[in-house]
């Protein structure tokens, strides 16, 4: 009998738990919220950051700005409990007019309060106006900021044969300052232009500029020799590994020691430190890549750790921020030159 009535019982609560549940509102009366007051509002770039006393009572869910732009109703929010929200999203600087709104529990909204905004300078125009622009081997190199720290799309363009616009290049960034690169071009004059957008569909007019790239080619690491004797203050060799290994081209060796593979200083190695070898020509280094040393435990035991060198700023050569670098000596570097 008492198995019965557990049985019953179960069932019944099943039915409970599976019996329809619909969504109520928490506040299904028809109260209005009152507006937001004193409303003060400081422009920022691309936006404007919009400060107001929030009404007394209690009833209200959230704060709503709306305005339109580009032809698109916009929002933004913010929470009850914050007396602040901030409008963005702004690719001019021209004035624009938004609507506040004390939304209630019950989701009704109260009279709009309108402000006037003028955005500051957009990131996009900032970052645009602070590029400085010069040749470089096989194409440009381009400095810029972008103190907002915006993400940003930077766009470039040349020019085919028909004289139409073509892409070369897209890069994303939200780095406060950054140097960037363009290559593969010969070294003929070229019209390059150049676009900033950003993660709202706003975008600046293209800015154009004609630069011939150096003249670029690769060297013929065969003319490549070691010196022998080394120079006086140049590093020495950790046994197994030897200088040339840096240009043979062999990137996928096994990186167990000794090896073919890699070049690695010897122990208690000093910074700052360098090696010498001979170019076979005289020529300028353009640039070059540095590729890191793998591992036969792992193919990232060595990446920048052991004494493995990392790129210094906007890619200007090697340094090593390992503490430990002096005790283990530089390692594990090769480069395409």
């Amino acid at each position: 009998m008492t198995y019965r009535i557990l049985m019953l019982l179960g069932i019944g609560l099943l039915f409970l738990r599976c019996s329809e549940e619909r969504p109520t509102i928490i506040n299904d009366n028809d109260h209005v919220p009152p507006p937001v007051s004193n409303v003060v509002v400081e422009s920022i770039p691309g936006g404007a950051a919009i400060t107001y006393d929030l009404p007394k009572g209690g009833k209200s869910l959230y704060v709503l700005a709306e305005w339109e732009q580009n032809g698109k109703v916009m929002t933004a929010q913010a929470s009850f409990y914050d007396n602040s929200l901030v409008v963005e999203g702004f690719g001019d600087t021209q004035e624009y007019e938004v609507n506040l709104y004390t939304v209630g529990r019950n989701l009704k909204r109260s009279e709009p309060v309108l402000v006037k905004i003028k955005p500051l300078t957009p990131p996009i125009l900032s970052v645009l106006e602070s590029f400085d622009i010069h040749e470089d081997f096989g194409g440009l190199r381009m400095d810029f900021f972008n103190t907002s720290e915006e993400e940003v799309s930077i766009e470039v363009y040349t020019m085919d044969d028909l004289g139409d616009w073509v892409p070369v290049e897209t890069f994303y960034t939200g780095r406060p300052e950054g140097r960037l690169f363009v290559r593969g071009f010969g070294a003929e004059e070229r019209q390059f232009g150049f676009i900033v957008k950003d993660q709202w569909g706003n975008q600046t007019e293209m800015l154009t500029k004609t630069v011939t790239p150096l003249f670029e080619r690769k060297f013929d690491t065969e003319l490549f020799r070691t010196l022998s004797p080394s120079l006086p203050g140049d590093m020495e060799a950790y046994e197994g590994t030897t200088l040339s290994n840096i240009w043979s081209g062999n990137y996928t060796a096994n990186n167990s020691i000794p090896t073919d593979g890699f070049f690695r200083s010897a122990n208690g190695l000093t910074l700052p430190a360098h090696f010498t070898f001979d170019l076979g020509v005289v020529g300028k280094l353009g640039r070059y890549v540095l590729r890191q040393r793998g591992a036969y435990i792992s193919p990232y035991t060595f990446t920048y750790s052991g004494g493995s060198p990392a790129r210094g700023k906007y890619g200007e050569g090697p340094t090593n921020p390992h503490p430990e670098a002096g005790r283990a000596g530089l390692s594990s570097w090769t480069a395409k030159c």
